[in-house]
């Protein structure tokens, strides 16, 4: 029996991983050719979009490299302790120093929780940049990675030493990933305006004949038999979103397996819609609604009032009962999100798949 090839887990790398490959590996040649733009850059991207995924296949490429270290952060209370440690761990796994070494080293440089916030902090910085002198004399790059990223105090603080490191030639890259609202906060705090020349890699809908070829491609690899009409219903209840595709994908291939067909039709689809709506709800639209401002929500919800897939920017002004410039800046703020897409001159249109129904859903549990 071969396994379900399609994975709708979060932060994971898919077997199917199609339309990011390239991206992947533009992102890795980018980082290996040295002096680029992609040295600072910013996963910019919906929920669901594979903004952790291409983060990850990075990070697990780069990996394999000699001349290549990676560290993961989180972004929380440990930020700097945690980067501060896992290089020093680095430094002696690869037997470039010894612990007795490091200690000799950092004599007299203390860093750790206990410590005020402005010793720690001042300490951070020469402490960061003389194990990344260690690195770089060995030619050895380091690649830093966020996920979930967000202005905080202590990434202001990383960034800005970040930048300092980078003054003094030294061999660090720095990959983060964020929903769209969180990067453009960071790109427009006072302290972080360095990251407003930071590459931004937009993560944007899926190809849809890629998403095609790829469902096609994969069922009847593994002898399971089709049609082109099939696969086009199949596909266009994705709406190119990525999280969707692995997720429909993944319901679909579990359905006819436990149906015992090796043929699937339109029916084995509508037979999981309910379950793939239901998981895309739960999963990301309730996080990606209750995370919307009150007009943002007023604005999607006129939307669905009006009731057509495109609609018209002056039709939501009429049923919110406001002016073209009101509804122009929360227009620009949902695309920007990308909740909504432009559809043609002066229409929009939902970029989720089924996001109207849970909008309608949402509406109706308002009215109790």
């Amino acid at each position: 029996m071969i396994n379900n090839p399609f994975n709708p887990s979060f932060g994971t790398v898919p077997s199917v991983f199609l339309d990011r490959n390239s991206l992947s590996q533009r992102v890795i040649t980018e980082l290996n050719s040295g002096n680029s733009p992609f040295q600072t850059s910013l996963i910019y991207g919906q929920r669901g979009a594979g903004k952790t995924t291409l983060m990850t296949d990075v990070a697990n490429e780069l990996r394999k490299s000699s001349n290549w270290q990676v560290v993961n952060l989180v972004l929380d209370d440990d930020l700097l302790d945690s980067l501060i440690a896992q290089l020093r761990e680095k430094l002696v796994t690869l037997k470039l120093f010894s612990e007795v070494d490091l200690k000799i080293e950092f004599k007299g440089i203390q860093f750790n929780t206990s410590m005020g916030n402005d010793n720690k902090e001042a300490n951070f910085q020469t402490i960061f940049h003389r194990l990344l002198q260690k690195f770089t004399q060995k030619e050895i790059n380091i690649l830093i990675t966020i996920d979930e990223v967000k202005a905080t105090p202590l990434l202001r603080k990383l960034v800005s030493c970040y930048q300092i490191m980078l003054r003094d030639n030294l061999n660090v890259s720095l990959l983060m990933a964020g929903l769209p609202e969180n990067v453009s906060e960071i790109q427009n705090d006072d302290v972080l305006t360095f990251l407003l020349r930071a590459n931004r890699i937009t993560l944007n809908p899926l190809d849809v004949e890629s998403i095609k070829n790829s469902y096609d491609h994969i069922f009847k690899e593994a002898g399971y038999q089709l049609d082109i009409p099939t696969v086009i219903y199949m596909t266009k209840q994705t709406k190119g979103f990525a999280y969707a595709f692995q997720l429909l994908g993944y319901w679909v291939w579990k359905s006819a397996h436990e149906q015992g067909s090796n043929i699937i039709t339109k029916e084995t689809i509508d037979r999981v819609l309910d379950q793939y709506i239901s998981d895309l709800f739960r999963n990301v639209y309730y996080k990606v609604y209750h995370e919307m401002t009150e007009k943002e929500r007023q604005f999607v919800q006129a939307m669905v009032k009006i009731g057509r897939p495109k609609v018209k920017a002056q039709e939501i002004g009429r049923e919110m009962d406001k002016k073209p410039g009101y509804i122009s800046v929360y227009r620009r703020k949902l695309i920007d999100d990308q909740i909504i897409m432009p559809a043609s001159y002066g229409y929009v249109q939902f970029m989720l798949p089924y996001f109207d129904r849970f909008i309608e859903e949402q509406i109706m549990l308002d009215e109790f």
